[in-house]
């Protein structure tokens, strides 16, 4: 005898509730649980940028659109008592992962939906939860968005709402990383393929204009993006910023991809360059606007081997990748929803030519990152495995509601799926619960007090070597950033130390190049850990008779001043 599953939904309203309600408590729990953290130094930039930590406020953010930073500037000027760069953040994931349950639930009988979604959450509401990271927020914004609007189109009547609550979730992931918009995006091909390749057993008329719905749907999508990166780009036109991001973009060809070897070429010394710049430089320490200028950065990328396809790459490259993605987390996430949809899902041969299709796109962007030196990259990883995950959903929602023999066998391994995948992701989870990281809260006060000292003292500006000093360990995402606390302290490297906000602070304080700038000047304290290092920078470049005189130790950091008598 057939058991009739229960119904979990009555109407779109309810379903709304349930998916945005299931969220926010797992939300809650994740958090309760575990002790968030940025993953990367770029989050706290964008979040002082907004805040004023260091006494600039921009909206220009580089690596996310100028509308998302019009928005931080707006929330904290509202009150800048709340971590807003945070909430706005864990805002989008919940509206992201929402609208993957509100699928979910509308497209599969029962409580399977919601199981699953569930399921989904344990495999990736660590990873943007509590690893905060705004490329991982692009990535599944835009794979969510994708999902969405896919339902949106599959069903009879068109709902208004539900598609620009997809519109509105793919604009923001692609203000929030370009690049990985596109890429999640792609990886959502899989369910294209499926859509088309069903759409050929329904009547023609029926079929032609669930296409027109689909062309009309995604190319709303692309001219709201587009006009959004038209935005962006219109805010880089001065002058300022089109020299920076000439920089920006060499000095990430370098730091971000490696330095070509300095024994491997005779590039450096026909630029000047010593061993000792060569190894401030490749370590972060690069501010040196007459040294490091985007003319030796540009023949120091060219110097750099490119990537050239070649047959015998691609083959090393697929020999490869089996071994690398067997590392990664969610790929196990992945494995077990293909393993839900081989036993509970009904292989078409449309299911099976999607997944095919998904497979040989997985390839080929993990090919591209690859040789873009991009490869393996775990901000960028989740987004990517997030997108197929939804695939392999989709496959299993539309088995699920086409068909009676999703029944009570399939209710009842839907929760045991969800409590496997919870179980085994305390693996990950472990090494962040808040019982084994309670010295964390200790070691931020103590790193904060150092800033907070150095902030207070305006008579001084600080220049700081790269990893000497970090806000990344010293404010959480849900800590407060007070107003111009480090609008006196300035580090040698860093994508943002070259913005015009930032070079107009410096400025301000009479620095312009601080390698050179801090020579004889009383007002100016260096913090450094390798001072022999520097020096030898110095003496080659700038002064042969300055000497550091050690100041004091303040925390654990080391304060220097740079004299010379020959410039008394």
């Amino acid at each position: 005898m057939k058991v009739k599953l229960p119904v979990l939904r009555k109407n779109k309203r309810s379903v709304f509730g349930a998916a945005v309600g299931l969220n926010l408590l797992a939300m809650a729990v994740i958090v309760l649980v575990m002790r968030p953290s940025f993953e990367t130094n770029d989050d706290i930039v964008f979040a002082e940028f907004g805040s004023g930590l260091r006494g600039v406020k921009d909206a220009h953010l580089v690596f996310q659109n100028y509308i998302l930073g019009l928005i931080y500037r707006f929330l904290y000027q509202a009150t800048g008592r709340l971590p807003w760069y945070t909430i706005f953040q864990y805002a989008v994931l919940v509206a992201a992962f929402s609208a993957v349950s509100y699928v979910l639930i509308n497209r599969m009988e029962g409580w399977i939906g919601l199981w699953l979604s569930l399921a989904l959450l344990c495999c990736f509401g660590y990873e943007t939860y509590i690893h905060i990271q705004f490329t991982k927020t692009g990535g599944i914004a835009a794979a969510a968005a994708v999902f969405l609007l896919f339902h949106v189109i599959v069903q009879e009547k068109f709902h208004i709402w539900e598609f620009l609550w997809g519109i509105g979730l793919g604009l923001l992931g692609f203000m929030y990383r370009e690049d990985q918009f596109w890429a999640s995006s792609a990886l959502m091909a899989g369910i294209g393929i499926y859509f088309l390749l069903t759409l050929r057993k329904r009547f023609r008329n029926y079929a032609i204009r669930k296409i027109g719905v689909c062309a009309g749907v995604f190319a709303v999508l692309l001219i709201s993006a587009g006009t959004a990166g038209t935005v962006d780009s219109f805010m880089y036109r001065s002058a300022g910023w089109q020299e920076y991001q000439e920089f920006n973009s060499l000095r990430s060809q370098l730091l971000d991809y490696g330095f070509p070897g300095y024994d491997s070429t005779e590039i450096y010394q026909e630029l000047g360059i010593t061993r000792e710049a060569y190894e401030l430089y490749r370590t972060w320490n690069f501010n040196d606007p007459d040294r490091f200028t985007s003319e030796v950065m540009e023949q120091l990328v060219q110097e750099k081997s490119g990537y050239t396809i070649r047959p015998e790459q691609a083959l090393n490259f697929t020999k490869r990748i089996p071994r690398d993605l067997s590392k990664l987390a969610p790929v196990y996430y992945c494995g077990a929803f293909l393993a839900y949809w081989l036993i509970f899902g009904k292989k078409t041969r449309a299911a099976v030519l999607s997944l095919l299709g998904e497979t040989v796109l997985l390839w080929a962007v993990y090919f591209y990152l690859y040789c873009q030196g991009r490869y393996m990259v775990n901000r960028v990883d989740v987004g990517l495995w997030f997108s197929v995950c939804l695939v392999v959903l989709w496959l299993i929602s539309d088995s699920g509601d086409r068909q009676p023999h999703m029944d009570a066998v399939a209710g009842r391994t839907a929760p045991v799926l969800f409590v496997a995948v919870l179980i085994a992701s305390q693996l990950l989870w472990i090494k962040d619960w808040r019982i084994n990281t309670s010295s964390i809260p200790e070691a931020r006060v103590s790193q904060r007090a150092v800033l907070e000292t150095i902030g207070t003292d305006k008579d001084h500006v600080y220049l700081a070597k790269s990893g000497m000093v970090s806000e990344i360990v010293c404010y959480g995402p849900f800590d407060r950033m007070p107003e111009n606390l480090l609008d006196n302290i300035y580090w040698f490297g860093g994508w943002e130390c070259r913005t015009p906000g930032i070079v107009d602070k410096m400025r301000e304080h009479g620095i312009e190049n601080p390698y050179r700038d801090m020579i004889n000047n009383e007002s100016v304290y260096l913090i450094d850990d390798q001072i022999d290092l520097t020096m030898a920078y110095i003496h080659e470049y700038y002064d042969e008779n300055a000497e550091a005189v050690f100041i004091k130790t303040l925390g654990n950091v080391d304060l220097y001043q740079i004299r010379s008598e020959s410039r008394a």
